[in-house]
């Protein structure tokens, strides 16, 4: 008489597919949280290395406007006071150079108190020749400029996966326009230089 066999370690390859699938499942989710994790440090620091360069931009702006005498002067020492490569400025200045600090300790400010420059302070021109005349970079004549501030802070900027700090500096610019008092007479008749005044 012939018996049937039972196909023998179905139930074993089963249990190991399910071991699998739920080992996949695991993994994938587990790579889904530290994606997440990843993102939110790096949100976070990013908030922080951006108010780090923010900062720097208020303490650039109130340095240059005290210092309106000299923008002439800054602005003809680009390899000191503009990091900004241009055809013009081929050796632009380096925020993170190590003898910049000694020489100018006017541009590096430290924002959290640790000892340690976190920014770099800048200035540069702005387009303010008039055609046909050639942009002269290394001049002011409309009491306008671009300052600004590089985050180089070792503190404030955020770190990499591997840990190490991320090389990429974050910099912010703004205008800053200098406005002279006019110091003139003004009749009512003319209102000094200006002529809007009230003719009766």
């Amino acid at each position: 008489m012939h018996t049937r066999t039972r196909p023998r370690g179905s139930a074993l390859l089963t249990a190991v597919l399910m071991v699998a699938l739920l080992t996949s499942i695991v993994a994938a989710l587990m790579l889904y949280v530290h994606q997440q994790r990843v993102r939110s440090i790096a949100a976070a620091r990013a908030i922080v290395r951006d108010s780090c360069a923010a900062s720097g931009l208020q303490y650039a702006r109130a340095y240059f406007a005290r210092h309106q005498a000299k923008w002439d002067d800054y602005l003809g020492e680009p390899q000191v006071y503009n990091p900004v490569k241009a055809s013009w400025n081929t050796t632009p200045a380096d925020p993170k150079s190590k003898t910049l600090p000694n020489d100018h300790k006017e541009l590096f400010v430290d924002l959290d108190g640790d000892g340690a420059n976190d920014v770099y302070l800048y200035i540069r021109d702005n387009p303010d020749e008039g055609l046909p005349a050639l942009q002269n970079w290394r001049r002011d004549n409309d009491q306008i400029v671009i300052v600004g501030a590089v985050c180089i802070s070792e503190t404030m900027a955020p770190r990499r996966q591997d840990g190490n700090v991320d090389p990429t500096l974050v910099v912010v610019e703004g205008l800053l326009s200098y406005n002279l008092t006019d110091t003139s007479y003004k009749s009512q008749s003319l209102s000094g230089t200006a002529g809007t005044g009230n003719l009766n």
